[in-house]
């Protein structure tokens, strides 16, 4: 493997507006596992122009928390505590950029009742998965809101997507 080569998502971050509340229901929503916080509301806060040209964050932003939490095999999620004096409203589907993130579950049903008992908002419950590429009898999806407004979608794919009749690559859950 060449030092250029990509394994893979790393982590995705997250801005939320309380450090400690998003981990404790992280945790309790995904199962999660805090890895580590690198420091919290009682330490000093990152700010300043270093900061805001390396992470391209709005001028006057002051980030009073950091932390790194597991959510089963795939990417870690990384919260951020930030406050600014020009911060926006979650993004929507409809809007440019990362809209949401996925997360994959052999019970759904489960999963979004978790979920919600957490605090989450189950936008639909969950449902058939509409695209023909992803098909299935027991196939589904659920989007949801985080209780700061980031957009989550569980899914599962317990029979085999029909996609794999188009190609031999393979999404990272599909075992055959």
């Amino acid at each position: 493997m060449t030092a250029s080569t990509i394994r893979g998502v790393n982590h995705i971050g997250i801005t939320v507006p309380d450090i400690e509340a998003a981990t404790a229901f992280i945790i309790e929503a995904f199962g999660g596992q805090l890895i580590y916080q690198s420091f919290g509301p009682n330490d000093p806060p990152r700010q300043g122009h270093e900061f805001e040209r390396a992470v391209g964050a709005f001028p006057g932003t002051v980030v009073r928390g950091q932390a790194m939490v597991k959510i089963g095999t795939g990417p870690d999620i990384e919260l951020f505590e930030m406050h600014g004096p020009e911060q926006a409203q979650p993004v929507r589907a409809s809007d440019f950029g990362i809209t949401h993130f996925g997360v994959y579950t052999d019970d759904i049903d489960t999963a979004v009742e978790r979920f919600e008992k957490a605090g989450g908002t189950a936008l639909t419950a969950p449902r058939a998965i509409p695209y023909a590429t992803e098909k299935g009898p027991g196939n589904k999806v659920c989007y949801c809101r985080m209780p700061w407004g980031t957009t989550i979608e569980f899914i599962t794919t317990p029979d085999q997507m029909a996609y794999h009749a188009q190609t031999d690559l393979r999404r990272w859950q599909d075992d055959d």
